[in-house]
């Protein structure tokens, strides 16, 4: 396990056997770390399946959200926030 909010998302989107164009993050309010999977929208069953895990990995969940913005279509995709292990 790597402990990195980034790291352990795109880990268990893996394992669920899925992938994306590319992926960043970015720092968000309270410690908390944003990550885009670029190309790739995750169902509502596949979004609870990362959430429950990062939680159980110790990260305290934040949001789940789509981007999809017409004029930036190429960063379209799931991003989830999660607060860093402190």
């Amino acid at each position: 396990m790597k402990n990195s909010v980034t790291s352990e998302v795109k880990s268990i989107v893996k394992e669920l056997g899925l992938t994306w164009n590319f992926a960043y993050s970015d720092n968000r309010a309270e410690n908390s770390v944003g990550v885009k999977l670029v190309g790739t929208y995750l169902t509502d069953d596949q979004k609870q399946v990362v959430k429950q895990k990062m939680i159980e990995r110790g990260f305290q969940f934040r949001y789940i959200r789509e981007n999809d913005n017409g004029w930036m279509g190429h960063c379209n995709g799931t991003r989830f926030c999660f607060q860093n292990k402190i």
